[in-house]
């Protein structure tokens, strides 16, 4: 679970967000998530968090998914991305819309009605920092002492990807998102499917991945490894990775081992990025990167965003 906190970019009104969590419901009872019974898990009913609504100006903890069938366990929600859930996303009293993750910039502040809302900190796994929030100039490239134009890509969602990336933020690198089933990975380009692909694993996903569903997971980087460009985007740190998991079995060092392993035999980048916010811009400037990259070379140009640098 990550916490967020935001900050309007006129008068500093802040507020804070946290979550998702999930809950085991018992009936008309509801409990959020606690240790394991007997090393089993009861089943998971829905998720939890504490979203915030710019209308009532008030943080709310709400019940934002419901499965009308109960998961099994804790990485069910992530390794079954297609169950169904019944998903609020309205608020129960002004019914206007409510947020965990904000949109950079679009929430207007209801306090100076001027400013808008932008990332002020998180605190995860790595506790609390400060991170800047992303750019929003376009990419620039320049060459021969002339700037170069180069055209935004669409981002390729494979539809099938449960509470992912949508790129908003970054309207000034791309030119749109498109939801369609990939045959592999989560994240490509427009017209370089068959070049690039992104795969992303939360931690619980990376664990059963890993763990439970072995046999798929090698499979899967088997099919990642022909990719010319390709790579696993984790959400989670390191030093949350080698935490022993309150729900699974599963030993730290079994599983960086195996992404170690991953790394060595099929040649595939890992990353460890802090937070959702943090990988989605990591995925985002790659993705962005990459296709300036290939549309030079293919156009004629150097191979490099600016002479002389990188």
């Amino acid at each position: 679970m990550v916490t967020y906190e935001y900050e309007c970019n006129h008068c500093g009104y802040r507020v804070k967000t946290s979550g998702p969590w999930p809950y085991y419901g018992d009936g008309r009872k509801r409990a959020s998530i606690g240790e394991p019974v007997n090393g089993v898990s009861r089943p998971v009913h829905g998720l939890v968090a504490e979203v915030y609504c710019p209308v009532c100006d008030k943080e709310k903890t709400y019940i934002i998914a419901e499965y009308p069938k109960p998961l099994q366990t804790v990485d069910d929600i992530w390794f079954r991305p297609g169950a169904p859930a019944r998903l609020r996303t309205r608020c129960y009293k002004c019914k206007g819309s409510i947020a965990l993750v904000l949109p950079e910039g679009e929430v207007a502040c209801p306090r100076c009605r001027k400013g808008a809302f932008t990332s002020f900190w998180f605190e995860g796994d790595a506790g609390c920092l400060y991170p800047v929030s992303p750019t929003k100039t376009a990419l620039r490239v320049r060459q021969g002492g002339k700037s170069v134009k180069v055209p935004k890509p669409v981002v390729i969602i494979d539809s099938a990807e449960h509470m992912g990336y949508t790129f908003k933020r970054f309207t000034n690198w791309f030119a749109g998102t498109v939801r369609r089933r990939l045959p592999t990975g989560d994240y490509t380009l427009s017209g370089l499917e068959k070049e690039i692909v992104i795969e992303r694993k939360t931690l619980p996903d990376l664990v059963n991945s890993i763990i439970q569903e072995r046999k798929n997971f090698i499979a899967k980087c088997e099919k990642l490894a022909v990719f010319k460009k390709k790579c696993i985007v984790i959400e989670g740190s390191l030093s949350a990775l080698k935490t022993p998991y309150q729900e699974s079995q599963a030993h730290p060092n079994a599983v960086l081992g195996s992404i170690v392993a991953v790394q060595e035999r099929w040649d595939i980048p890992v990353y460890f990025l802090d937070t959702f916010l943090l990988a989605e811009e990591f995925v985002a400037s790659m993705l962005s990167k990459y296709h300036a990259l290939w549309w030079l070379e293919a156009n004629g140009y150097e191979r490099c965003i600016i002479e002389g640098d990188i």
